[in-house]
């Protein structure tokens, strides 16, 4: 058996191999292409039984084919190298004797072989000539193994719209074998890699269909299987405990089949899960005892993960030291396997350790180091949203051509059905002549009305089809828009960071000289200053591009039943905090309104909180700037909520400040207008707001104002 998942943290060689392929297969995956799942001491003694069958069977038939097939399917595991050499045999004979099953079956294993080795080119040559070896002798089990081995081929090398086509043949041949087991495993592909794309949507719907088959089928590694992508899709979407449930029960399935491995990987997945809950005691325990099984197994791919969550334990837990002394142990096992990304997380902790230890020229060189493996994996992810436009692209274009299908398949009924009523009025006009005329001229016109509908539907279908590939072209155009914001956040961050850096470099430099200021103060003085400017501004920069990924981003959090009055009050004592609005002498008059009665409703608590946020910050601003006039004038800001009908709520945010003029006021949800001096607003806060309440929660926000009396935003919620 072998790891799963995790191709990004594989060692060298055929372990590291195993570990790439996880992101395709997964434990029960790996083992089910070649159509095995059994245990590890139960194939030492099967290997050692069909070696006795190989020896007492030298004669080069097809018999002989077959045992070799079988032996090198039993060593794949422990002896992967032997395992190809026999399967290269095997092949070699089978096509001396025109044995076309049996070469397949053995072509089958080379891709096996060659794709744990990454070696792309040969694993994709074989698994073909495997499936027309099996198309040929009509097994359409071993074309359904073959297309999938395809479909993680075509996954691992981020050609998801070949792999997507190839699991869909897959998938289409065990429904036609009516194979639960391999109905849930083409699925739980399906899932694996569209997490992997980001459609978290899609991602579980597959992946619960995969889990349903495996539990039909009975299968215990496809129920793993299915559990271990399920764990992974709640870890990218950061539902730790969720995940942590899915990785427990992959867990408990590795008891069962009694597979070390298997459950030394899930092992560490549970802890690092415990770890991000803040369950710190739990976490030592899985962690360690990870690393413990890891040592025993000669497991030098996992060990590093296991260092990697002790690190994190210890530096939350109080002891950068200890921190320290695991993640550089991470590290160094990391760069010597190329695992860019748990570099990268042990990086981070080095960094933080040192700060905190004052060892500000280390922390410095960690976060150097840290930052060049955040902006190659970022790299990697511009990559990835590349291959999401392919995916989707390819997924539309398969759904309109299912659309075409089903539209021609309705009007070739209707003709059929117009051809047999015509039949009829034949039929009757024999019976009386009379009425012939008129029958054929009925007949006639009504043909010409079908013909028009058909020529008119037609017509229809093309402009949908020319108004998709339009689409395609704006999402191309929106989606690498939205990776170079992202891009661009890098440079800022990692500016910023050395600027913070630097300035705890200077403050602990203890060769600064006492008495008064000499020209050095002055200049340090100034450098000091220098360098606060460039991290304000770098952090605004930031600011304004988190808005506009915020722009980008499609749909909102989860939404939950939530007291919109407890909401409402936290969101406005979050923008006086934030605008410095309780300050003595300067805090303007807070009057809340809340209805008592307002049922909870269902929203994203954390979106609608901006929302109210950025209106409050905005009624501050307005009552600072109203001038000063002959009547004595009190700052007021009233914040409300109301139910005005049993299927909506109000919340109203009003304000005695400047208010607007109508030019003003016709552009305000325009992104980037702003009436702020520059340098102090981005012009992007009321056009998220509106996208936040209408988009995201089928909602309205409205303004009501007068220029010089005040403002009034209304948002209407459905209840």
């Amino acid at each position: 058996m072998e790891k799963p998942r995790k191709p990004k943290a594989a060692a060298s060689g055929w372990a590291g191999g195993l570990q790439r392929l996880g992101r395709c297969l997964g434990v029960a995956g790996c083992l089910l292409v070649l159509g095995c799942s059994t245990p590890a001491r139960a194939q030492t003694r099967a290997a050692d039984s069909l070696r006795a069958e190989v020896r007492a069977h030298p004669r080069p038939d097809t018999a002989r084919v077959n045992r070799l097939n079988a032996l090198a399917l039993e060593l794949r595991t422990n002896a992967p190298d032997e395992s190809a050499g026999l399967f290269q045999a095997a092949r070699q004979l089978a096509q001396q004797l025109g044995h076309t099953a049996g070469a397949a079956e053995a072509q089958l294993g080379l891709a096996f072989y060659f794709r744990h080795r990454s070696e792309y080119g040969p694993a994709e040559r074989y698994s073909e000539q495997a499936r027309r070896g099996f198309e040929q002798v009509g097994n359409r089990l071993g074309q359904t193994r073959s297309l999938y081995n395809l479909s993680c081929v075509y996954s691992e090398q981020g050609l998801y719209a070949k792999s997507l086509r190839a699991n869909l043949r897959g998938l289409a041949l065990a429904e036609a074998q009516h194979s639960e087991k391999w109905l849930a495993f083409l699925n739980t592909q399906l899932g694996i890699t569209s997490t992997y794309l980001g459609e978290y949507a899609n991602a579980r719907q597959y992946l619960d269909q995969g889990l349903r088959w495996a539990k039909l089928s009975g299968d215990q590694t496809g129920i793993g299987h299915a559990y271990a992508g399920l764990g992974d899709l709640a870890r990218m979407r950061g539902q730790w405990a969720v995940a942590q449930r899915n990785y427990e029960q992959d867990a408990t399935i590795f008891r069962q089949l009694k597979y070390e491995a298997g459950l030394l990987f899930e092992e560490i997945n549970i802890g690092d899960m415990e770890e991000r809950q803040g369950q710190y005691a739990q976490a030592f325990a899985s962690a360690r005892s990870g690393l413990r099984r890891a040592r025993r197994l000669q497991a030098v791919g996992e060990a590093p993960r296991a260092q990697l969550v002790l690190a994190r334990t210890f530096l939350h837990t109080g002891h950068p030291d200890s921190a320290l002394v695991y993640a550089q142990r991470s590290l160094r096992a990391t760069q010597r396997s190329g695992a860019k990304e748990y570099s990268r997380d042990a990086s981070q902790v080095l960094a933080q350790a040192a700060a905190r230890l004052g060892r500000f020229a280390d922390a410095y060189r960690y976060e150097q180091l840290f930052g060049a493996y955040r902006d190659s994996l970022n790299s990697s992810d511009l990559k990835r949203q590349a291959a999401v436009l392919e995916y989707r692209a390819e997924l539309a274009k398969k759904q309109v051509q299912i659309a075409l299908l089903t539209r021609n398949s309705e009007l070739s009924q209707a003709r059929n059905r117009q051809q047999r009523w015509v039949l009829l009025g034949a039929l009757l006009a024999l019976a009386a002549v009379a009425g012939l005329s008129a029958v054929l001229w009925r007949n006639s016109h009504e043909k010409q009305r079908a013909y028009a509908l058909l020529k008119q539907q037609q017509d229809e279908l093309r402009a949908a089809q020319s108004q998709l590939v339009q689409a395609e072209k704006w999402a191309l155009v929106g989606e690498l828009s939205a990776g170079i914001a992202h891009e661009l956040q890098n440079p800022l961050a990692f500016m910023q960071n050395f600027a913070e850096v630097s300035v705890a470099l200077l403050d602990a430099d203890p060769a600064a000289p006492a008495g008064p200021a000499s020209l050095e103060q002055e200049i340090m003085a100034g450098l000091r200053q220098n360098l606060q400017k460039i991290s304000q501004q770098g952090q605004r920069a930031s600011s304004i591009i988190s808005d506009m990924l915020a722009h980008a981003r499609t749909g909102t959090g989860p939404r939950v039943p939530t007291n919109l009055n407890a909401l409402v009050a936290e969101a406005v004592a979050l923008a006086y905090q934030g605008a410095g609005a309780r300050e003595a002498g300067s805090a303007p008059a807070l009057v809340q309104e809340l209805d008592p009665q307002l049922p909870a409703v269902a929203v994203a608590p954390s979106d609608l909180t901006r929302v109210l946020v950025n209106l409050c910050t905005n009624a501050l601003y307005a009552v600072r700037q109203r001038p000063a006039g002959p009547a004595p004038y009190q700052p007021t800001i009233v914040v409300s909520t109301r139910q005005p009908t049993p299927d909506t709520v109000e919340i109203r945010v009003r304000d005695n400040g400047t208010g607007m003029s109508p030019a003003v006021r016709d552009q305000i949800f325009r992104p980037f207008f702003t009436t702020k001096p520059a340098g102090e607003g981005t012009g992007l806060g009321l056009s998220l707001s509106r996208d936040i309440v209408t988009k995201g929660h089928g909602g309205s926000l409205t303004v009501e104002t007068r220029e010089g009396e005040g403002t009034e935003f209304v948002v209407t919620l459905p209840a």
